[in-house]
């Protein structure tokens, strides 16, 4: 299996000059988190799918004397594009198909769940887990009764609640099978030939290519992202304190 971490955002809403993926949380970058969870459960070839800051991480992984089979792949178009493009451009670049688990950069979540996550049978799976009351920026799925993947949205209102009245969300974490790649590839093209736009969002790519995404659901997950300055509190204060206390 490889690992896709997306990190070619800018993090503008931060007001920061790192990218987002380069933000000290602890003792570390907050992107160190998850190549040691991927470590952990087995996973030696991580690609890191940059854009803005590319300095940074070639600075800091040239330093770190990390073991894991490290390489890049940068988006040179990314003040212009969205991350279906970045991830586009790291498909297009893979010698030979393989199954892969796509991870945002600016995410920090615990991680006994996220190994019985990449454990499970599923090849192409979306980690989610239930949206708390004062959440406002959440990325909403609806799946079927076999808790497949029906819909992927920013907006709530698209969105139908479950029996009792829970709604979930991706977090930034999606396992998908080698066979699936062409699709993505595919799907990517369509969007950008429509329009001729880069700034297009992976996520939704996966309730529209035609293979069934298992929804794995995990009740009040540890987890937070590090889009604006109130999830990044959150993080520090909520989230980073409690890693694997459960």
């Amino acid at each position: 299996m490889i690992a896709i971490i997306l990190a070619a955002g800018s993090g503008r809403r931060l007001k920061t000059n790192k990218p987002k993926g380069m933000l000290n949380i602890g003792n570390k970058p907050l992107i160190d988190y998850s190549i040691s969870s991927l470590k952990r459960v087995g996973v030696q070839e991580i690609i890191i799918a940059t854009g803005y800051g590319l300095n940074y991480y070639e600075r800091y992984f040239s330093m770190s004397g990390l073991k894991t089979e490290l390489t890049f792949c940068h988006n040179p178009e990314f003040e212009n594009s969205g991350s279906l493009y970045t991830l586009y451009l790291v498909l297009q670049s893979l010698k030979k198909y393989q199954d892969l688990v796509i991870l945002d950069s600016d995410i920090l979540y615990n991680v006994d769940e996220f190994s019985e996550f990449m454990q499970s049978p599923f090849k192409d799976a979306v980690f989610a887990t239930n949206v708390p009351k004062e959440r406002y920026d959440a990325c909403y799925i609806e799946s079927d009764i076999s808790d497949h993947l029906v819909k992927i949205t920013k907006n709530i209102n698209y969105i139908t609640p479950n029996s009792l009245n829970e709604y979930w969300e991706h977090i930034g974490i999606i396992k998908t099978s080698a066979e699936s790649i062409k699709d993505i590839i595919g799907y990517a093209e369509k969007k950008i030939a429509f329009g001729g736009s880069l700034d297009h969002e992976y996520d939704y790519a996966f309730e529209s290519i035609n293979r069934p995404y298992k929804v794995i659901k995990f009740k009040d997950y540890v987890w937070s992202e590090a889009d604006d300055d109130t999830q990044l509190n959150h993080m520090l204060n909520n989230v980073y304190p409690k890693l694997n206390l459960y």
